[in-house]
């Protein structure tokens, strides 16, 4: 693959990125109630650019501790754990985003936010990257966030790498347990996640990614940097995004069609992979 591949840092879709760091979990990570009806956080995140005279409040906890914020605050959260082949499992987990649509962080948080996050004030001043700036209120590591292009994310753990599409304009937001592409489109989106997933791929990385216990490895941000991508990349987009699309529909493909796929796209054949996959047992 490495000889007939491009490393995907170098691609059009560009280097990994990490998923977002609170620095206190405990304080970002809430679980909420329902607020007049929605259910997701997606549609208060769709207000939150607009002019709002009277703020909606969504009840929250942590732990045994509960309150209430402003519901545009809240985004969805995505852990590692949650990240499937093809599709993310959705949870009841929110984020306090407060961050501004450029992805910086707010002046001031509103003042219900403001109020939560004070409780844990001293352990947000406390952050190691929150001594670069002065508010104790920001999130970092957020580039990964950014809903304006489809997005690949996958976790950084697993004994197979797994990854999954967040449409553009997703509010969700992945954690540092998970690694996130941004992509320029669907197509590249889609192709990308059907290679990810591909037994090719799984084996090509079980020569390099650093193992963890129980037969696991991590699928860190430089590791998925070297892996090799088609380098005739619109050829394999248009053979690797069909597979996902008709995947994400519920119609998955086969192991063996899937590495089917991905030799056509790299333009190989099954004799050239074969000492590779047996290497890895498949």
């Amino acid at each position: 693959l490495a000889y007939t591949g491009t490393p995907f840092a170098e691609t059009v879709i560009g280097r990994p990125r990490l998923g977002v760091k609170t620095g206190c979990n405990e304080a970002f990570i809430v679980v909420a109630a329902v607020a007049n009806g929605e259910r997701d956080g997606t549609a208060a995140h769709q207000r939150s650019h607009e002019s709002v005279r009277e703020a909606v409040l969504t009840t929250i906890t942590s732990g045994t501790r509960s309150g209430s914020v402003e519901s545009h605050m809240l985004r969805p959260l995505i852990r590692g754990d949650s990240a499937r082949s093809w599709i993310v499992d959705r949870s009841e987990e929110m984020i306090i985003w407060t961050h501004d649509p450029d992805g910086g962080p707010m002046r001031s948080p509103p003042p219900y936010v403001k109020k939560w996050l004070g409780a844990w004030r001293g352990d947000l001043e406390r952050r190691s990257d929150s001594k670069r700036d002065g508010r104790w209120w920001q999130l970092f590591r957020t580039e990964s966030a950014s809903p304006a292009s489809p997005r690949v994310v996958w976790a950084d753990i697993g004994r197979n790498p797994r990854a999954a599409v967040l449409m553009a304009g997703d509010p969700a937001v992945a954690l540092n347990t998970c690694y996130v592409a941004q992509c320029r489109d669907n197509f590249d989106a889609f192709a990308l996640t059907a290679l990810i997933n591909s037994p090719v791929i799984a084996a090509w990385l079980g020569l390099i990614a650093e193992p963890a216990r129980g037969g696991y490895r991590r699928f860190l941000g430089w590791t998925m940097s070297l892996l090799p991508l088609p380098a005739d990349w619109a050829r394999a987009r248009r053979i690797m995004a069909p597979v996902c699309e008709r995947a994400i529909a519920g119609m998955p493909p086969t192991d063996a069609a899937l590495v089917a796929a991905t030799l056509d796209a790299f333009r190989l054949g099954e004799s050239e992979i074969a000492p590779l996959m047996r290497w890895n047992g498949r």
